[in-house]
């Protein structure tokens, strides 16, 4: 359920960037030519490669996988019993 969600934030944090980067290229777009378009059409370009790699739907989506089982994941099983073996 964690990794559903994490992937869920991150997708939504990714699409939320695209909408400013669009915002941000309008903006560029309405400057004039020189050194003040030019930073800001490089930084919207390290900002879409940065969101790509942000996007969890530009990869092949994958099961988590299983954590390794812990002690403590017992013990709510155990009903009162030691997860960590028979004591004498």
């Amino acid at each position: 359920m964690r990794h559903l969600e994490a992937q869920h934030a991150a997708w939504q944090r990714a699409a939320s960037l695209v909408e400013y980067i669009g915002a941000l290229r309008l903006h560029a777009q309405g400057l004039p030519p020189g050194r003040a378009r030019e930073e800001a059409e490089a930084w919207i370009a390290w900002a879409e490669r940065h969101v790509q790699r942000l996007n969890p739907l530009n990869g092949s989506p994958l099961l988590p996988e299983n954590p390794e089982p812990r002690t403590e994941d017992l013990q709510p099983f155990m009903h009162g019993w030691s997860p960590y073996g028979p004591t004498y």
